[in-house]
């Protein structure tokens, strides 16, 4: 099968870590293990209706910048449920002010 296009899909909160995002994607793409492409938003995206489906057939590993909101905005949740629906590899990075989500949540 033809490798998917997107390495790594960054999941993140924009005005949390967005700053953050950028740096990790250029620090990826200079890696001499990263041979594809990374997707962060501000820089892909160019129709949202198509973003879970980038996450579902185009992605090889979701990774996932666990600050304290990233749970809170329903995009990340959905690029989350895509992944593990797909059996995308999913890898946190967890910053600070993180929590993970209780029974009540």
């Amino acid at each position: 099968p033809q490798a998917k296009p997107y390495q790594f899909f960054i999941c993140h909160h924009k005005a949390a870590r967005g700053t953050f995002a950028r740096l990790l994607k250029h620090s990826l793409l200079h890696h001499h293990r990263v041979t594809r492409k990374v997707f962060l938003d501000s820089d892909d995206l160019t129709d949202l209706d198509t973003l879970f489906d980038t996450v579902a057939q185009k992605t090889t590993t979701l990774v996932v910048l666990c600050s304290a909101d990233v749970l809170k905005r329903l995009w990340c949740v959905g690029e989350l449920v895509m992944a593990q629906a797909y059996g995308i590899k999913v890898v946190p990075v967890i910053l600070d002010g993180f929590q993970l989500p209780d029974e009540v949540w």
